[in-house]
């Protein structure tokens, strides 16, 4: 009655095909296949098989499906009545129905446990028609009427939809990475690092495997690895944030710098998960960030230089007046005469270098000629070949009629004496060849980050000084024109400095290339002048005739040694001296005796009341006021700050007795 009664239920709900009754002790021995099972009660044993997790069914040799659990039900759709004696592959989408049934029968001629995790993946139907992933594992009981196939299904689809999104989230990560503008890394929590982004690897030229772990550090300088991995570790084992600066090297063999940031990774509980950092070639702003500073130390050493060098000519000039005083009266070859000249002469040289300390300040306008660059170099030929080496080969290559630049004669001589100079000594003992060369090129109208030396357009007379010597590491040619700067044991002076301040002033530019063991070379860039604009040679002002002009002359200066000696000169020559040590002062006195004041020698740079205002108000109260102006700066340079107050009459601290008593002489027989 009980087989009646199943097969008139199969018949019922439209299921054709019979059921062949499948004891719980068979299913329970291939749900549990290490578990004795004999014996135990059919109800337990079906609520072992009703409470399982997995959707469970019994197949039989034929591949018709035997037995069902609750959990299959839930899972496919089906009811028992419904899928009981039915062949496996309903379970199946229609395409895959085929091939499975070859693999089953394979399956059935060599029957073996398959357990789950081993990747057995297949697309599963509901009765709906639904396609969904499942997993199954598979176990096999022998019978004496056929082995009995047990297969175990989970639907999988909420891991595969996890596993598309980690997936989608992995190939978003690794395309931002790999097309983000910084080199990027990730490492796990031993430190070891899993991950590096395209940008890493283009820099370096190796492949994801050389890098991973430790291999990056393969990359990193010598003499910085041990303080890297230091930095590295010990921001690992305090779980912080960590910046770095360290030099890998790149695909090219150049080393780089780069600044590398690291941040901990943190798990949504909070478990440390390792870190993930970014890195930036920093070597060009390094670079630009080194000359920013050397420019601005320049600029200050500048403005110290121009301070010093006014202070320093007042002293100078006090100096080169008093011994120009004792030379006055003592005759030739008398006691102390000597003596006298030669502080007079060490005046003189002390204001030639203070002339370089003002030319590297930008203070320094000398007179300007149109000069033969070629002419000049020939003029000094001589003095070349006997300032250098004996062991140095000089050689001269210079393009023929080249036109004049507007320069200063004894700053370009000043200037090739210097390099020549540097490219003898860079020889050494060993000596070799030296090479003077000029040549005319023309600076293109372009972008001013692209012109050579960072020259406006235009053409330039170009003079090259080079030599074959040992050459200069990068850090000596970063310093080369620093002041005071030398590799030599003692300093010299401004040296390259001023050289560079010279460029300056004439509106052209200094290069340097060199290598170690294969030389250096100077090049410079004059502005030239077209032959039609060059100026007509200086005229030099006729000394006065007039020997006996005397009159009354306020002398206006705030450094008392300095005031001092011109007023007691002055007064020797014939003249009546007002003194005035500072501004106020000076107005008083011009405002109390306007009528018996001649000729006024200001000096421009006062405390106070400046030498601007006193002008401006010299001339308010007697217009015709005879003034003489001076100071350590060129006549240009006081021409450009008074604006709409120019004067002829200028004469440049230190100054010699003679030039300014016949200045005064001049102005008064004006």
């Amino acid at each position: 009655m009980r087989e009646k009664s199943k097969a008139s239920a199969s018949a019922k709900s439209g299921n054709p095909y019979p059921v062949q009754p499948l004891d719980f002790t068979s299913a329970a021995a291939a749900l549990c296949p290490s578990t004795r099972v004999s014996g135990a009660p059919d109800g337990l044993l079906k609520a072992l098989l009703e409470i399982a997790t997995q959707a469970t069914l019994a197949l039989d040799g034929e591949g018709r499906i035997m037995l069902v659990n609750a959990t299959f039900e839930t899972m496919f759709g089906y009811s028992r009545e419904e899928i009981l004696g039915r062949p496996v592959e309903i379970l199946l989408p229609e395409r895959n129905r085929k091939e499975h049934v070859g693999h089953r029968r394979e399956w059935a001629l060599q029957p073996r446990n398959r357990p789950m995790g081993l990747g057995m993946e297949l697309a599963a139907m509901r009765k709906s028609g639904e396609e969904f992933p499942v997993e199954i594992s598979l176990s096999h009981v022998p019978r004496q009427d056929g082995t009995l196939a047990v297969a175990f299904v989970t639907d999988i689809t909420d891991r595969k939809r996890n596993e598309a999104a980690l997936r989608e989230s992995n190939d978003r990560f690794r395309h931002m990475a790999d097309h983000a503008p910084v080199m990027i890394w990730v490492s796990g929590p031993d430190k070891l690092c899993t991950f590096f982004n395209k940008r890493w690897l283009d820099f370096v030229g190796r492949t994801m495997e050389q890098e991973l772990g430790n291999g990056w550090t393969e990359g990193v300088h010598p003499d910085d690895l041990d303080r890297c991995i230091e930095t590295y570790s010990r921001a690992f084992d305090e779980r912080r944030s960590f910046q770095m600066e360290y030099r890998l090297r790149r695909a090219d063999g150049e080393y780089r710098w780069l600044l590398d940031n690291g941040v901990p990774r943190l798990s949504e509980g909070g478990a440390f998960t390792g870190y993930i950092g970014s890195c930036i070639d920093i070597t060009d702003m390094k670079e630009t960030r080194e000359q920013v500073f050397r420019a601005q130390k320049l600029e200050s050493l500048g403005v110290l230089a121009g301070g010093i060098a006014h202070d320093f000519n007042n002293l100078l000039g006090s100096v080169l007046v008093e011994a120009e005083s004792i030379l006055s009266e003592l005759p030739h070859g008398s006691p102390g005469h000597d003596e006298a000249w030669h502080i007079r002469s060490v005046a003189i040289r002390a204001a030639e270098i203070v002339r370089q300390l003002m030319a590297y300040a930008g203070k320094e306008t000398a007179a300007f000629d149109a000069v033969d660059l070629n002419r000049l170099i020939g003029e000094m030929l001589e003095l070349l070949k006997v300032s250098i080496s004996k062991n140095a080969h000089l050689t001269t290559r210079l393009a023929e009629k080249l036109p004049a630049v507007r320069a200063n004669a004894a700053q370009l001589q000043q200037v090739v004496m210097n390099l020549l100079t540097n490219a003898s000594e860079a020889l050494g003992e060993k000596g070799g060849a030296i090479t003077i060369t000029t040549s005319l090129v023309q600076i293109a109208e372009t972008p001013a980050e692209d012109r050579e030396a960072d020259l406006s357009a235009g053409d330039y007379i170009r003079l090259d000084v080079s030599d074959n010597g040992c050459g200069m590491p990068r850090h000596v040619q970063n310093r080369i024109f620093d002041p005071f700067f030398t590799t030599k044991f003692a300093g010299r002076g401004l040296g390259l400095a001023a050289v560079q301040g010279i460029m300056r002033n004439h509106g052209g530019a200094i290069r340097l290339v060199s290598s170690l063991g294969k030389g250096t070379c100077f090049t410079i860039f004059l502005p030239c002048i077209p032959p039609a604009a060059a100026p007509p040679p200086r005229i030099a002002a006729p000394t006065p005739a007039a020997a006996t002009v005397t009159g009354s002359v306020l002398v206006v200066e705030d450094e008392n040694a300095l005031r001092l000696s011109v007023s007691k000169l002055l007064r020797r020559r014939g003249f009546e001296v007002i003194e005035a040590a500072d501004g106020e002062a000076a107005l008083d006195l011009f405002r109390a005796h306007p009528n018996r004041i001649d000729v006024v020698l200001l000096d421009m740079t006062l405390p106070g009341l400046s030498g601007r205002e006193l002008l401006t108000e010299f001339r308010r109260l007697k217009p015709g006021v005879k003034i003489i102006l001076t100071t350590a700066y060129s006549e240009a340079e006081i021409s450009a700050t008074l604006g709409k107050h120019p004067s002829s009459n200028f004469i440049r601290k230190p100054y010699k007795s003679d030039d300014l008593t016949n200045l005064i002489r001049k102005v008064l027989a004006s």
